[in-house]
């Protein structure tokens, strides 16, 4: 590695750690209740919860590990586990939407050689069977909470919103199966849409249209891949379902950790009030939202308020701030690339390919100008 680029690394590091300090200084309040509450639980309990948030971030990882598989891509759980932790971090400290984690898998695909298309794909199906198990488990706890006279309007708008996301979402992904022309016009006219809303606010072109085409290029580059391996869209399917349980589990052990049962149904109805504003948020990662909606959902279904807020407090320090935290060793031992990813939202000129590979048609393949 040059001077330079080490510089740069270093540069970016600090970056890293500059905005990780400012977001916990602006972050104590939460963090000494956090340390507090824990205090107040039972150890026992407790430590079984913390072994169940490292099956959680493992099942997370077997995620994207079964669509990278879909797309031709055979990574191993052991680079996946901190790539995905990883992610996660750098969406809540530089958020964007999501895209801050499709950058850590653009880049580091782009530093292990891997065609940028398979990745761009293997990701963009990540985050839909995430939305695809979300939107199975939705139904049934606005059902339960219906049933408890627990639904309010704030909820429904809220289940309406992350249902027009999903449709957005679930919408893209079927036309790029069917049709991967009809999916490069859908995106562009998508990006225009966004743009011509955004120009008042911004006055600029908030996703680069240049970038659009080229993200619409990989994916669809990708889709063929998948399209020959359909009979596995099954495993992802199941993973994304088996990940919500694992979160659903550490509600459950937060509440053991407190002395409190929750009976399925408050357990289920509770988790998906906590999943949803961690979607339909302003937040990164719906922090302050999740926190209140949660709480007032457990005690509207019968836990006493005090136990409801360190069953809250318990859940999300373990799910939210322990991942951080996780995910700031991860930065370190992914050795986070600085190359651009090539992803939606940025102005400047995209490039046409990862380093040291030519883009021609739908593969890629070596420059030997840059490999030596």
């Amino acid at each position: 590695m040059s001077d330079k680029k080490r510089r740069i690394r270093r540069i970016l590091y600090t970056l890293i750690l500059l905005l990780t300090g400012w977001y916990v200084v602006n972050h104590l309040e939460e963090l000494r209740l956090l340390l507090s509450t824990f205090g107040n639980a039972n150890p026992a309990w407790l430590l079984v919860a913390l072994g169940a948030h490292i099956v959680w971030l493992m099942v997370i990882a077997a995620s994207l590990q079964s669509t990278y598989t879909l797309t031709g891509i055979h990574e191993s759980l052991r680079h996946l586990l901190p790539l995905t932790t990883a992610g996660n971090f750098l969406n809540v400290v530089a958020p964007s939407y999501g895209l801050g984690a499709l950058a850590v898998f653009m880049a580091d695909g782009s530093k292990r050689g891997l065609p940028a298309g398979k990745v761009s794909t293997a990701s963009i199906l990540y985050m839909v069977y995430d939305y695809i198990g979300f939107m199975i488990i939705l139904p049934v706890g606005l059902i339960v909470l219906s049933m408890r006279d627990a639904l309010s309007p704030v909820i429904t708008a809220s289940s309406m919103i992350a249902a027009v996301i999903a449709s957005v979402v679930f919408t893209a992904t079927y036309l790029g199966f069917k049709n991967t022309g009809r999916l490069k016009h859908f995106l562009q006219k998508l990006a225009r849409l966004i743009n011509g809303m955004l120009f008042a606010l911004f006055r600029r072109e908030v996703l680069s249209m240049s970038r659009i085409r080229l993200f619409a290029d990989n994916v669809t580059d990708g889709l063929r891949e998948v399209r020959a391996a359909s009979h596995s869209l099954i495993i992802p399917a199941l993973l994304a379902l088996l990940n919500k349980a694992s979160a659903m589990l550490i509600l459950l052990l937060a509440a053991k950790a407190f002395q409190v049962n929750l009976d399925p149904a408050v357990l289920f109805a509770s988790f998906t009030i906590a999943y949803l504003f961690n979607i339909v948020s302003v937040t990164p990662s719906g922090i302050g939202f999740v926190e209140g909606a949660l709480t007032l959902i457990l005690s509207n279904l019968g836990v006493p308020l005090a136990q409801a807020a360190a069953i809250t407090v318990t859940y999300r320090g373990i799910t939210f701030w322990l991942t951080l935290l996780y995910g700031l060793i991860a930065i370190r031992m992914i050795g986070y690339p600085l190359r651009s990813a090539g992803i939606p939202g940025r102005t400047e000129t995209a490039p046409q390919a990862p380093p040291g590979y030519l883009r021609n048609e739908a593969s890629f393949k070596r420059d030997p100008k840059l490999s030596s």
